[in-house]
């Protein structure tokens, strides 16, 4: 693998991420595509998206929503609604 991720970076993209489900509402009944997710995240920040999207899901602040036909779909964990608002601040 190339470079590490600054601890900056990774929370940069991680709230980027936390934010983007949140505001689009995406909690027991929406989801969001991996692409939308992506979107706006710095080119050379990209690649570092799944291992960030990885760890939410191990901390479980997001679910794997499931395979669509446009791809996968994420969701936030409205059980850790609270912890989720705690990091949007």
């Amino acid at each position: 693998m190339g470079r590490k991720i600054s601890e900056s970076e990774y929370n940069k993209i991680r709230n980027q991420v936390i934010k983007k489900l949140y505001y689009q509402k995406d909690f027991s009944k929406g989801h969001l595509l991996y692409e939308r997710l992506t979107s706006g995240i710095p080119s050379h920040l990209k690649g570092f998206v799944d291992e960030v999207l990885n760890d939410l899901i191990k901390e479980e602040l997001v679910i794997f929503y499931g395979k669509t036909k446009y791809g996968n779909a994420y969701q936030l964990n409205i059980k850790k609604l609270k912890e989720i608002i705690e990091i949007i601040g």
